[in-house]
């Protein structure tokens, strides 16, 4: 049988299932999009299951205890909406911060010679380069080895003290918009930085090469030149995956701010 204070928090609970809800679509919007979660190789009702337990968690902390709303269908279904796209934008801050490393895996795959060939990706459903792939799946493992997956999540829930339910000012918000903006163009320098050292030797390599098809102009640079762009780009790849751990560190702490900055400027 059921305790006394369980019978009060069920009760509280169906009471607030209006509340409730609209935490969990915040929730289903965050976790849509967030690495690790969002791979279609992660079932939706995985999603969803996680979605509710977060959401009970935080309705039980006490932290959201009530939703003033427009008391009709139509103004309910209005603060789903904001819920959501919440969750998502909040998502979108971590997530493009990693889609870095499959711009780096294009733009090295296109110097070494592997631009023509391109995986399926499980997680994204979609054809990308086998580095970026690569380099994805290692900062992925490294996040949820070093619990950073944790610190993210910890972030999301800070942001309902920050944004109540239907407290998001997604409209006409100048501060999101710069933001945004920002985020993307830093997205663009994050995959080159990545890159940069394959890029270099690469450059270096085809000057060199130049400079020795004018010394031996028989030479047939194209037979020549793509198995050693090959081998010195691995070689070089090689080099440099030590200091990825710093890298992740440099993405992760990146990714942590721009979840708090959004945070930040999103209530009115």
């Amino acid at each position: 049988m059921l305790n006394f204070s369980s019978a009060v928090a069920i009760i509280d609970l169906f009471e607030n299932i209006d509340i409730l809800l609209l935490i969990m679509v915040r929730c289903v919007g965050f976790f849509v999009l967030l690495p690790i979660f969002s791979g279609a190789n992660v079932p939706a009702y995985t999603k969803i299951a996680f979605s509710l337990l977060t959401s009970y968690l935080v309705f039980s902390s006490g932290i959201v205890t009530e939703v003033t709303y427009d008391p009709s269908t139509l103004g309910y279904f209005y603060l789903l909406v904001i819920e959501f796209l919440t969750g998502f934008v909040l998502a979108f801050a971590v997530y493009i911060v990693f889609m870095a490393f499959y711009m780096a895996g294009q733009i090295i795959d296109y110097q070494i010679g592997f631009s023509m060939v391109s995986v399926l990706d499980p997680v994204t459903q979609i054809q990308v380069p086998i580095t970026g792939n690569l380099l994805y799946m290692l900062i992925l493992l490294t996040l949820v080895t070093t619990h950073g997956i944790n610190h993210i999540i910890g972030a999301f829930l800070y942001s309902f003290e920050k944004i109540p339910p239907g407290g998001a000012n997604m409209l006409a918000n100048e501060g999101m918009l710069n933001m945004a903006v920002d985020i993307i163009v830093n997205f663009m320098v994050v995959g080159v930085k990545i890159s940069m050292p394959i890029l270099g030797t690469i450059l270096v390599l085809d000057v060199g090469l130049g400079i020795l098809v004018k010394a031996v102009p028989q030479m047939n640079v194209f037979v020549v030149g793509m198995p050693i762009k090959l081998l010195i780009g691995l070689a070089v790849f090689i080099i440099i995956v030590p200091i990825f751990s710093t890298i992740y560190e440099n993405i992760f702490w990146e990714s942590y701010r721009n979840l708090q900055n959004f945070t930040e400027v999103m209530p009115p």
